[in-house]
């Protein structure tokens, strides 16, 4: 700080106007408390005065012969004032540095409670999200096992009808091979006695495997849900973050 005499700049020791060294100059530099100097121009005089206006320490001759219009003051008073004031200004000081401290100390903590909030809410965002994916999965893995027993149905109804017609043409053609062999090898007269068995083994045949109705495979359409439709363009299905205030004036809505 400035000193209020000479207005020199000087460190303030850490104890206060008490660690202060003692200077003494000439009649013409700065004092401090010591006052066993005595004037050059007045060799008798102890200086004991400051004159303000000079900026500088002399004896009471000087006031009365060349300061005497001046404003002037005793340096012990003087110094008493230093004291005083150099004690106020440290104790607002300190003040201010212990005010200071604690704002910061304020804004650590609000900020650490602020990334503590953000940290939090990043866990329910992602918890939110997690849950809308495991439904989104569970609803996938459904559709997939209703179509994957669409699909076993109909495999085993094809299965079944071509082992139907699999079975109708095997047993067909034997009775066709058979009856060819017949008329080929045997005489007129064994071929009149079988002739019945053969129509009716044929008549049966013929009722038991009919021509079958054209298969036709069964079709199947995917309809999705429509987003934009269930939530609106301006909508989200996870949610929002508001900035609650403590006045109660309202609240800030970021998506």
């Amino acid at each position: 700080m400035p000193c209020p005499l000479c207005r020199s700049e000087f460190q303030i020791p850490k104890n206060g106007v008490a660690g202060l060294p003692t200077r003494t100059r000439d009649a013409h530099g700065p004092f401090s408390a010591d006052t066993a100097s005595y004037c050059e121009k007045h060799e008798d005089e102890r200086i004991k005065m400051h004159c303000f206006d000079c900026n500088m320490n002399v004896c009471a001759m000087c006031c009365l012969e060349d300061h005497k219009t001046h404003n002037y003051e005793r340096i012990q008073t003087v110094v008493e004032q230093l004291s005083k004031y150099t004690d106020d200004v440290i104790e607002q000081v300190t003040s201010r540095i212990d005010c200071l401290r604690g704002a910061t100390a304020h804004l650590e903590a609000e900020h650490n409670k602020m990334s503590g909030n953000i940290n939090a809410m990043e866990r329910e965002v992602k918890k939110r999200s997690r849950e809308i994916k495991q439904l989104v999965d569970r609803q996938e893995s459904e559709l997939l096992c209703t179509l994957q027993s669409l699909k076993s149905a109909a495999e085993k109804k094809v299965r079944s009808q071509k082992d139907t017609l699999h079975m109708a043409v095997t047993e067909l053609e034997s009775f066709r091979t058979s009856s060819l062999e017949l008329r080929s090898k045997c005489l007129f007269c064994d071929i009149t006695q079988a002739a019945n068995d053969v129509h009716e083994r044929a008549k049966e045949l013929l009722q038991t495997y009919v021509i079958p109705s054209e298969y036709h495979a069964p079709s199947y359409k995917f309809t999705p849900v429509n987003i934009d439709e269930l939530l609106g363009d301006d909508q989200n299905f996870i949610g929002g973050v508001d900035e609650v205030r403590d006045s109660g004036n309202g609240k800030c809505c970021y998506y």
